[in-house]
């Protein structure tokens, strides 16, 4: 787990997100716009607030690769930009453990050939 600090206070993240390009890459999300992602979570960006501690349902592709999954809502954050958007924080429920080393694989992979500037 890190312990790194945020601007809203401990990071309690167990693995460090990765960012995805607004035209997508080796993990989406079906029916939203995937800003980041990690084994063990994933922020999106949503039109509309949500509520913190809800449970969701997603269907999340790794190379291609559907899986439903459920995820709750860590939080919630207004965004900058022309027109109204949220961050909405996921945490992973119920990700199969498979699919979950699969989505740590692509994004070594893709931070390898991705590095940050």
């Amino acid at each position: 787990m890190s312990t790194q600090s945020s601007a809203s206070g401990p990071e309690r993240r167990r693995a460090e997100r990765v960012p995805m390009a607004p035209t997508g890459g080796p993990v989406s999300v079906v029916g939203a716009r995937l800003i980041d992602v990690s084994p063990y979570g994933m922020m999106i960006e949503s039109p509309l607030a949500m509520t913190e501690d809800a449970v969701l349902q997603f269907r999340v592709a790794v190379e291609g690769r559907k899986t439903d999954i459920s995820a709750r809502v860590a939080c919630c954050t207004p965004r900058a930009g022309t027109r109204p958007s949220y961050g909405i924080g996921l945490e992973f429920l119920d990700m199969p453990s498979e699919v979950r080393e699969q989505i740590r694989g692509v994004l070594v992979r893709h931070t390898a050939a991705h590095p940050a500037r």
